[in-house]
Order: structure tokens, then sequence, then C-alpha cells
């Protein structure tokens, strides 16, 4: 749920990415937890292609736990902020990112519906691929996601496409497209600052 050393932008934007590596991290816990318990659920055919994915991921993860919460500590702070003052002080300084947190699950709920099949990993890769690569976001506060090679990993999945039946290129073209609505509600996701409560305080 928490995190050792957790980084707290300061700027809206960067509260951006933290959202986003926020449902990173949730997804990533969710999808090796499920691996130790029924293996992968999508083959990506060769034995190293799919440790090389793991393993970056992994890694991924291991920084992220040590610096980003997971979507727990949201939920328990939404649930206990109205029994505990000092909770729902901590709560309001977080709105920014909660605002952006609902506004990727709300975009992910939109796109896939129970029962969809879906890739959670590739989800995580080209959720980072666009955010980093294709919109230039800064990797300053998290330098460890300047570490991921982003084009090899989708080339995995570029190239199992042509061994695969339909089906299953489409889920992954799905992904894809997922990603990318996701990354756009993000960008045109606004917060507005409650200026009557500021004014108070000051």
């Amino acid at each position: 749920m928490f995190c050792k050393n957790r980084i707290k932008p300061t700027l809206l934007r960067d509260q951006k990415t933290e959202a986003l590596l926020v449902f990173i991290r949730t997804t990533l816990e969710q999808f090796f937890a499920q691996m130790e318990l029924k293996g992968p659920l999508f083959d990506i055919g060769k034995k190293e292609d799919s440790e090389y994915i793991y393993s970056s991921l992994k890694k991924l993860l291991e920084n992220l736990q040590e610096c980003v919460i997971n979507s727990s500590y949201l939920r328990s702070l939404i649930a206990n902020a109205q029994k505990n003052k000092s909770l729902m002080m901590v709560a309001k300084k977080e709105e920014p990112l909660m605002v952006y947190y609902d506004t990727i699950v709300r975009a992910i709920e939109t796109k896939l519906t129970n029962g969809t099949p879906w890739i959670p990993e590739l989800m995580v890769i080209a959720l980072l691929s666009e955010w980093i690569l294709e919109e230039e976001k800064s990797t300053i506060l998290y330098p460890f996601l300047a570490d991921l090679n982003y084009i090899e990993l989708i080339d995995k999945y570029d190239m199992v496409k042509y061994n695969i039946d339909d089906d299953k290129k489409e889920v992954i073209m799905n992904m894809y497209k997922t990603s990318s609505y996701l990354i756009e509600k993000l960008k045109n996701a606004k917060y507005k600052v409650n200026i009557k409560r500021s004014k108070k305080k000051n």
C-alpha cells in the first residue's frame, strides 16, 4: 500500500505522471500475483522474450514500490477521511492525484468492460511508451523510467502478431487503442483548485 521513499510531485503536470504510475504499480502487482497462481495468461512465444519482458517489468515494479503509492492507499484514504480530521487534511492534499487517477480508472472501465480480454503487461508498456516517448513527459522525478527499452518491449508483441490467430491479434491491437485513449483522457483531465477554500486558509 505504502512506499518507503514516496516521491510527491508539487506540479499538477507531474501529479498526472504520478497518477499513471499509481495505476501501473497496482496493475503490475495484480499481474504478478496472478502469474504466481496461474502462470502467464498470454503466451508471447519465445521463452527468452517472455523472460525479458517479465524481468523488465519486475524491476519496474520494484522501483515503483519504493517511491509510488498504490491504489489501496487512495481507497483507504477516501474510506476513512470522513471519520478522521487529520486524514481529511491529507485527503485534501491528495485531491489532484485522486482526480487524475479516477480519470484513468473511468477511462479503462469504459474501454474494458467486465469479461473483455486484455494483456495487462502490454497495457503497462504501451501506456508508459506513449506517455514518456510520444508525449515527452519528463523522467527527472522517476529516472528509472528511462531505463526501460520501450521500443524493444513493444517489438516483442508486434512480432508475435504474425504467429497468432486473429482473436489474439485483436486483443493486442485493443491494448494499443485503449492505452492511447487513457493517455488522451489523462492529458485533458483538469483539476480545479478550490479558490474559496484557499482564501479561507489565507
